[in-house]
């Protein structure tokens, strides 16, 4: 456990240092002036940077929301009520599994989400302590919360649909692609494998995309900066999002009026959070001050996990460039109010 302790500690310690800042930052206009305009970046080439008052909508966990989170089933009611939901991104995390397949999971463990405890008779039931097979034993719907019940609760063995069991990167990219029409997704996937998983993860990744040829649709996340750096290192010229160190220097440069540029950045987009996921907003990161220093340095700003009609309505006048949510209709009604007000 001491080199889980490691890990979580390397990715975690920016946001210790982030906290430390708050006190300082706190005091220097956090909350933006309501009289800054949206300033729009012309000759911005970053194809993640969206029209003003049109975020795009990504269906965060792939739709965590209306279905199991990051399931097949999720994936098929996404695409199956494309013109209802109306999402532009698909959005999941991967880790590498015991065998070295790459499948969808937030979790580091099973535990809270499927049935693990149960059916292995003990907990800390890590994704990359087993294999796929045996993953695929598991019912992913166990603990889903849906108009108040629990609707897949308590499936067991061949009860369990096979769109609720474990499922790999390629096979939800290869439904998607092959079921979606005309729509071309893009894809966020993060990579939530850490230490030298993270890398391997990374490798896994990188051949599923070239493989299809997709490399302009997607782009690549995660929060660890070893794992981040591995992927710049490896797979220059990919397009990822901040790692949390990048996205605290961004920030902390932002509110000091300082130039981007002094620092290389090497992302193509923010992903941070806004309202309740952003400790109430004690640090707003949802001003048009930082939305405009991001377009102006041709970096998008992507929030998650925005739930809240008013935050996506906030936040799309703002300039935001992708809302991920777990209501992508509630998203897409919001955005239409707030080109409304």
């Amino acid at each position: 456990m001491s080199a889980l302790f490691i890990a979580f500690k390397n990715i975690f310690h920016g946001f210790v240092a982030a906290a430390m800042l708050i006190p300082m930052l706190a005091t220097m206009g956090n909350e933006g002036s309501p009289d800054t305009a949206v300033e729009i970046n012309t000759e911005a080439t970053n194809p993640y940077i969206a029209e003003y008052l049109a975020p795009a909508v990504a269906a965060h966990r792939s739709g965590a929301g209306l279905a199991p989170q990051n399931t097949m089933m999720a994936f098929e009611n996404i695409i199956e009520n494309a013109d209802t939901l109306g999402v532009d991104m698909l959005e999941f995390d991967v880790q590498v599994t015991k065998d070295g397949e790459l499948v969808l999971m937030h979790d580091l463990t099973y535990d809270n989400i499927t049935n693990a405890v149960e059916f292995f008779g003990r907990e800390n039931n890590y994704v990359s302590s087993l294999t796929l097979e045996e993953a695929k034993a598991l019912n992913m719907g166990e603990n889903f919360k849906g108009d108040g019940t629990y609707p897949y609760r308590g499936l067991r063995g061949d009860e369990i649909p096979d769109n609720l069991r474990i499922t790999t990167c390629d096979e939800v990219i290869d439904y998607a692609e092959a079921h979606s029409g005309k729509k071309k997704y893009t894809y966020c996937i993060e990579i939530k494998s850490i230490l030298s998983d993270g890398k391997k993860a990374v490798d896994r990744l990188y051949e599923i995309i070239t493989e299809r040829n997709l490399q302009d649709r997607v782009i690549w996340s995660t929060f660890a900066p070893d794992v981040s750096g591995y992927m710049v290192k490896k797979y220059p010229g990919i397009s990822r999002t901040a790692d949390a160190i990048e996205a605290i220097q961004f920030y902390f440069y932002s509110r000091m009026g300082w130039d981007l540029q002094d620092v290389s950045p090497s992302y193509v987009a923010l992903q941070i959070p806004y309202g309740e996921n952003a400790l109430n907003n004690i640090i707003n990161l949802g001003t048009r001050e930082l939305l405009n220093y991001a377009h102006k340095n041709d970096i998008a700003v992507q929030y998650w996990t925005i739930n809240n009609e008013e935050d996506i309505k906030h936040l799309t006048l703002n300039g935001a460039d992708c809302i991920m949510t777990d209501y992508p209709q509630r998203a897409n009604d919001a955005i239409k109010a707030a080109n409304n007000q």
